[in-house]
């Protein structure tokens, strides 16, 4: 009864976020009570199972934000930044709803010829544990294929991988085959009639994805990535982007984008603040960069026009920059008004700035377009009132994957074309990111700003050596992934790059965050497993040098 009952709740968040809050359009929806009775189990199955993949991203994405600069990393240290703790929550989302709502799924579609509902859940448990073996190293997985299991015993990485690599062969089988059902309720895709060709691309994707991740570590990458390329079957359409789309109900369920859930309440507390780092790239702060970039005013909000200009407002304020800073990079406050965020590992506490701060736009969580308004937020009723989207793996990512994959490891394309297309792509969609709600738009970018900012990324690329150029594939790389800091985690541990990240405030880190701890609730309930001794333990596809590798 508790598992029905659960599988009802998720459901009804479900229809809450595809089809929004009026209750008559709940009317599409057929009531599951009408619905046979394995039909509507195995619906609300694959809708936990949905649901649970977009809060897993959202559980586990700001820390690979935040090392990486993309987001601001409070810290203040890497040891101490995150402790087993953190993770908890995203972890048994794993174990407890996905991998085990998958496995009661599947038999009880298979007596019902509902293929594409096993495809689906195939593909979303190869994603979510792909992403546990990339952020923790071996972890249970052969043996906790019905969920928690007593003491499993972990696996390695490498074997996961290619146990993955065989799971989504066979969602790709699944979704191929002839059905008499097909699911309707696609909370990524919506209702299409192609439904089933978008998630073979996006399975093939996870496989390219993979191949690039073992590159140091498997001499074939490159041919497997080259058969994909060659099939044309893979993501390379926005229209196939595999996004989660949030919905604008504030209350039981909550189903707005969870950063702006958390930022923006009536009564105006921003809880977050902006990179420093990011923020001066984008204003074209650093020396490769004259034009600034056509997404800042669509990632970052200013509620003012000033910055910090005392230490009470930020305790750096008139200090000098610790001895390590001998980068190009920001100290304190950047030299653009109204961008006030903080650096790397600035633990400070929080002085009264929250109605002055920079802080999240519209892209992608569904917050303000930045017009000049230098207004403070005081109300969760703005914009698209949360309705922003979770960029999982998108259109522009998968060219930059493939501008590394040809610069590094000989895949078939072009580098430069691969990158340029990635930029158009990332700037198109974010553009083009709910133009309803920019009440004036004579600050869009024109198509001149667009053409100038890509003129100019790809001259530094053109002119620079092998090493430069993957360092520039890399930064464009980071700032269209915005949001998703998982592919950003693992481009830095694969790549090294990009080279000017900010140093970490207090301290000169010959290193960088490896992998994160693992939860508690996995190592202190399980007897098979032992706490890593830090956080610079590296998983099984890494294999760039323990130090000096990242600052």
């Amino acid at each position: 009864m508790k598992n029905k009952i659960k599988q009802i709740i998720l459901s009804c968040l479900a229809i809450t976020l595809f089809f929004g809050c009026e209750t008559t359009e709940l009317n599409l929806v057929e009531s599951p009570n009408n619905l046979p009775t394995d039909q509507g189990d195995i619906d609300f199955f694959l809708n936990s199972i949905q649901v649970q993949t977009a809060y897993f991203f959202e559980d586990v994405t700001e820390e690979g934000m935040e090392v990486t600069r993309i987001a601001q990393l409070y810290g203040p240290l890497y040891d101490n930044a995150y402790g087993a703790s953190n993770f908890n929550t995203p972890w048994s989302r794993v174990y407890a709803s996905i991998i085990s709502d998958a496995r009661t799924l599947k038999p009880l579609a298979e007596e019902l010829g509902m293929y594409s509902h096993i495809g689906v859940s195939q593909i979303l448990e190869a994603y979510t544990v792909a992403t546990l073996v990339d952020y923790f190293g071996d972890i249970p997985y052969r043996e906790s294929n019905n969920g928690i299991s007593d003491n499993p015993i972990s696996d390695p990485g490498a074997q996961i991988y290619a146990d993955l690599i065989v799971l989504l062969d066979d969602a790709i089988t699944n979704l191929e085959r002839d059905e008499e059902f097909n699911f309707d309720n696609d909370l990524f895709y919506g209702l299409n009639t192609d439904n089933d060709e978008k998630w073979i691309k996006l399975a093939n994707t996870l496989k390219l994805k993979l191949y690039l991740q073992t590159k140091l570590v498997d001499d074939n990458a490159a041919t497997e990535i080259n058969s994909i390329i060659a099939s044309g079957n893979y993501i390379t359409d926005a229209a196939d982007d595999f996004q989660f789309n949030w919905g604008t109900s504030d209350n039981d369920p909550d189903s707005r984008h969870p950063i702006f859930a958390r930022n923006f309440e009536d009564g105006g507390s921003i809880t977050d603040y902006m990179s420093n780092h990011l923020m001066f790239e984008m204003n074209a702060g650093y020396s490769d960069k004259t034009v600034v970039d056509p997404r800042l005013r669509y990632y970052f909000y200013r509620q003012g026009s000033e910055n910090a200009t005392d230490a009470g407002e930020a305790d750096c304020v008139g200090s000098l920059p610790p001895d390590h800073y001998d980068f190009s990079g920001p100290y304190c406050m950047i030299p653009f008004p109204g961008y006030w965020g903080r650096d790397c590992g600035d633990n400070g506490g929080t002085p009264p700035d929250t109605g002055k701060r920079a802080t999240w736009g519209l892209y992608p969580i569904g917050g303000n377009f930045d017009s000049n308004q230098y207004e403070a937020i005081i109300s969760r009723n703005i914009a698209t009132n949360g309705a922003g989207i979770s960029p999982i793996m998108l259109s522009s990512f998968v060219d930059f994957m493939l501008a590394e994959a040809a610069l590094t490891i000989g895949t078939t394309g072009d580098a430069a074309t691969y990158l340029e297309s990635g930029i158009n792509k990332s700037i198109n969609k974010v553009m083009n990111f709910r133009t309803d709600v920019i009440e004036d738009d004579s600050f869009v970018p024109s198509a001149t700003d667009v053409t100038d900012y890509v003129t100019e990324v790809m001259t530094n690329f053109n002119a620079a050596n092998a090493d430069g150029k993957m360092d520039i594939i890399a930064s464009e790389y980071f700032i269209a992934l915005f949001g998703n800091g998982i592919e950003a985690f693992n481009t830095y541990r694969r790549t090294g790059k990009p080279d000017n990240l900010q140093p970490l405030r207090q301290v000169d880190a010959d290193n960088c965050i490896r992998s994160f701890l693992y939860p508690d609730d996995h190592s202190n309930q399980n007897s098979n497993v032992t706490q890593k001794p830090d956080v610079y333990q590296k998983v099984f596809w890494d294999t760039n040098p323990d130090t000096g590798f990242i600052n």
